[in-house]
C-alpha cells in the first residue's frame, strides 16, 4: 500500500510540473501576441486554480508533497470563495492503473484549461469493509457529476450502484478515424439496464445440487429505462432505437421489458424509428452491418454482451467510454479492468478514459473544451502513428498523453 501511495504522490508531482509547463507556455504565447497584461494574469490565475484544486489540494509543504488525509488528499477550493463559472467534479482513482488514468485526465484538462475543481479520492472504501466511504458518498451527492477509475471489488460496485440507484449504463461506441478497424465507420450507443434483470443479484440453493437465479423485471423499472432511452435519442438527435431481447424464451420478464419499450415508442412515432430484434440477431448485425446500428437498448445481462462487442470493435473494451445514470447524478468511466499486472509500468491505454472525460465535459456544458480534447485525440490517431502497446504501437501511456497535450497547447 505504501508503494502505491508513493507512486500516486510521484504521479501527482509529475502532473503538477507538466501543468506548470503548460501555464508557462501559454504565458509566453500571450506575450508574443502582445495581449494585455490583465488577460495574461487571468489565464495564469485560472491555470493556477486548476493546479491547486486538481493536484495539490491544500498548499504543499516544503517537500512539495500533497496534503494527505483519510483517503481523500486533494480538495477543491473553499465553497465560499468558489468561482460560480467553475465546475466541481468528484474523481475516484480506483484500483490498479486507475491513478494513471485519472492523472491522464488531470493533465489533459490542465492543458485544455478546463474550468473544473476536482474533489479527488485516492481511497474509495470505508475502513475495514467493502462499503463505500462516507466521504465519497457525500461528495457524489453534492457534486452530482463524477469520474472514476476501475474498481476491483464487485461488492463495492454493487453497493454503490444500489446506494445511488444507478438504473442505466450508457456506452458510446464510435470509430476513431486513423485507427485500423475491420468494421469500417460505426457510431452506436448501447443503453442497458443496471438495476434489474440478472443484476438484481437474487440467487439461492433450492436443494443440494440445484441452484437458482431469479431475473427481476418490474413495470416501474422497465418504464423508467424506456423513457430515458427515448429522451436520450431525442436529445442526441439519434434516429433509430433497437431493443435486444429474448421474449420468445423469457415471455414474462423480457416480455414486460419489451412492452414498456413499445408503449414509449408509440409516443414518438414521428420522431424516432423503433424496432425489436432478438439478442443474437443484434449481435450479428453489430459485426456484419455495424453502420446500421444507432441506439441499442437491452436488459442487464444482454447489455454486457453487446457493450463488450462494441468496445472490442473500437480496439478493446477499455476504449469505449460510458457513464452510469441515476437521479442522484452521473458517473463516468470506461469499462477497463484494474490491470494490477500493469501498475507502474506506464502501459495502460488512456484513450477510453479520456473520451469518458469528454462525455462528462459535454454534460457540464463545457462543449468547447470537450470538442478540443476530442479533436486532439482524433488528430493523434489520424495524423500520427502514436499508439499504445495494446494497439500494436510502442508508446507509453505518458507519451500518448503528452502528445495530446502538445496538440492542445499548440492550437
Amino acid at each position: 500500500m505504501n508503494i502505491v501511495r508513493q507512486l500516486r504522490s510521484g504521479q501527482r508531482r509529475a502532473v503538477l510540473g507538466l501543468c506548470q509547463r503548460y501555464a508557462s507556455k501559454d504565458q509566453s504565447k500571450d506575450q508574443s501576441k502582445d495581449q494585455s497584461k490583465n488577460q495574461s494574469k487571468n489565464q495564469s490565475k485560472d491555470c493556477g486554480k486548476l493546479q491547486a484544486s486538481s493536484i495539490c489540494g491544500k498548499s504543499p509543504g516544503k517537500s512539495g508533497e500533497p496534503s494527505k488525509g483519510s483517503g481523500k488528499s486533494d480538495k477543491g477550493p473553499d465553497k465560499g470563495k468558489a468561482d460560480p463559472k467553475r465546475k466541481m467534479v468528484t474523481m475516484i482513482d480506483g484500483d490498479g492503473v486507475g491513478a494513471e488514468l485519472t492523472n491522464a485526465v488531470l493533465e489533459v484538462c490542465c492543458a485544455a484549461k478546463v474550468p473544473i475543481d476536482w474533489d479527488i479520492f485516492h481511497e474509495h472504501k470505508a475502513p475495514d469493509s467493502e462499503d463505500v466511504s462516507p466521504e465519497v458518498l457525500e461528495s457524489l451527492y453534492r457534486n452530482k457529476v463524477s469520474i472514476r477509475g476501475p474498481i476491483k471489488s464487485h461488492k463495492w460496485l454493487d453497493k454503490l450502484r444500489k446506494e445511488l440507484k444507478q438504473f442505466a449504463y450508457v456506452s458510446v461506441c464510435q470509430h476513431l478515424e486513423g485507427h485500423e478497424s475491420p468494421y469500417g465507420k460505426f457510431d452506436c450507443v448501447i443503453v442497458r439496464d443496471e438495476f434489474e434483470g440478472e443484476y438484481s443479484g437474487i440467487e439461492h440453493r433450492v436443494v443440494p445440487g440445484v441452484l437458482q437465479t431469479i431475473k427481476v423485471s418490474t413495470s416501474v423499472g422497465s418504464t423508467r429505462l424506456a423513457k430515458f432511452v427515448f429522451d436520450y435519442a431525442l436529445k442526441e438527435k439519434r434516429k433509430k432505437i433497437t431493443v435486444a431481447h429474448k421474449a420468445n424464451i423469457m415471455q414474462l420478464t423480457d416480455g414486460n421489458f419489451l412492452e414498456a419499450m413499445h408503449e414509449e415508442a408509440d409516443k414518438h412515432v414521428q420522431e424516432v424509428r423503433f424496432e425489436e430484434r432478438y439478442l443474437d440477431t443484434v449481435c450479428l448485425n453489430m459485426l456484419m452491418k455495424p453502420e446500421t446500428n444507432d441506439v441499442l437498448v437491452s436488459s442487464s445481462m444482454y447489455g454486457d454482451v453487446i457493450s463488450t462487442i462494441a468496445g472490442s470493435m473500437m480496439g478493446g473494451i477499455g476504449m469505449c467510454p460510458g457513464y452510469a445514470v441515476s437521479s442522484k447524478g452521473l458517473m463516468y468511466n470506461c469499462q477497463i479492468k484494474p490491470l494490477q499486472e500493469m501498475v507502474g509500468k506506464d502501459l495502460v491505454n488512456p484513450t477510453g478514459f479520456l473520451l469518458a472525460a469528454v462525455l462528462m465535459l459535454r454534460e457540464l456544458k463545457l462543449d468547447d473544451h470537450a470538442a478540443r480534447i476530442r479533436c486532439a485525440i482524433q488528430s493523434l490517431y489520424r495524423d500520427s502513428d502514436v499508439r499504445t502497446q495494446d494497439l500494436g504501437g510502442e508508446a507509453k501511456c505518458s507519451e500518448f498523453v503528452q502528445k495530446v497535450c502538445e496538440i492542445l497547447t499548440s492550437e
